[in-house]
């Protein structure tokens, strides 16, 4: 069995150099923190989280349960949560709230992780309600509730719905179709309020007949559009509550034979990179998506080391970035 002595005989140092850099403890040159890593995948070591936990408490191993790991935007926060929790030599597990949820929860009462990510989750989901019955840090990213006793990261959604709005309105779309998320989520309903109420205090209100939910399902999106232009023509303008329902919309337009944007435009929101393909030109409104991860995972490392600071939540204000799904237009 590979041992950490081996690791330290690969990597030229010390033993407690090695201890050092696999449980984030005090000062290490990004060097030597490099090369102990590359001794580590090399030799395949798996760290004894057993023996640490007894002597620290601590498992080194933090969880993160995905709601939504189809969705471009929450891969891209999957992704670099990973990468900033390896860069303090932590361990992820992760699990799916759907398909993996009784292991999800099995992990946290059994306090086999030290914190837990809750991406795209609601408050009433059994994860989240066994971190909260077991004291467990965690983290909310892009959901918000009304307990404040949590760190989150979130994205203005109730800004994000109005800017599209605003920019619908200067630009003279005054009937306009909201295909929104699920209603359930802090994200679908804020981003569908937003909206809504800046048509409205523009003087456009948005009709009950234009308005349908899709949960955030491609699919879902892509047959609203094809029975709204079945039964009341093309509107002026779609507006998705997510990018991957704003590309099923654009796609379902194309097979009617309705032109983005010289018949209709549509308008997504969270910015995947797929958005920005010129293919898709997909205007939409923009969340930082890595900064709100990096942020995010800075929140619970300070939460693991200061359980009891108080409680923070970051709000990052979006940005509608144009593209020509509605004509590069700038209102």
């Amino acid at each position: 069995m590979v041992t950490s002595r081996d690791v330290a005989r690969l990597a030229g140092v010390s033993q407690a150099t090695v201890s050092r850099v696999l449980n984030s403890r005090g000062p290490i040159a990004e060097p030597t923190r490099q090369r102990v890593m590359r001794a580590v995948d090399e030799l395949g070591y798996v760290k004894h989280s057993g023996a640490t936990a007894m002597r620290t408490r601590r498992t080194g191993t933090v969880g993160i349960v995905v709601a939504e790991m189809s969705n471009p935007f929450f891969q891209e926060i999957f992704d670099e949560l990973v990468f900033q929790f390896a860069q303090k030599g932590l361990r992820t597990m992760v699990w799916h709230a759907h398909t993996h949820a009784e292991d999800a929860v099995a992990a946290i009462r059994d306090r086999a992780i030290d914190g837990v990510v809750f991406s795209a989750l609601s408050e009433g989901s059994p994860q989240m309600q066994a971190a909260m019955q077991a004291g467990r840090p965690m983290l909310l990213v892009n959901r918000v509730t009304d307990s404040l006793n949590y760190d989150c990261v979130v994205s203005d959604n109730l800004g994000g719905g109005r800017l599209v709005a605003d920019y619908l309105a200067q630009a003279g779309r005054s009937e306009a179709v909201i295909i929104a998320g699920d209603r359930t989520t802090s994200t679908g309903r804020d981003r569908r309020a937003g909206f809504l109420e800046a048509m409205a205090g523009h003087g456009v209100p948005v009709p009950e007949s234009h308005r349908y939910e899709a949960d955030y399902i491609a699919e879902r999106a892509a047959e609203c559009v094809r029975r709204h232009v079945r039964r009341h023509g093309v509107p002026q303008a779609f507006f998705c509550s997510n990018d991957a329902m704003a590309i099923a919309a654009m796609n379902a337009l194309r097979e009617l034979g309705v032109r983005v944007p010289e018949d209709t435009w549509v308008i997504g929101y969270d910015d995947v990179a797929a958005a920005g393909w010129p293919v898709v030109g997909l205007t939409t409104v923009s969340q930082s998506s890595r900064e709100m991860a990096r942020q995010g995972a800075e929140l619970l490392l300070r939460r693991l080391e200061e359980p009891g600071s108080p409680w923070q939540r970051r709000v990052f204000e979006p940005r509608l970035v144009v593209r020509a799904s509605t004509a590069h237009h700038r209102a």
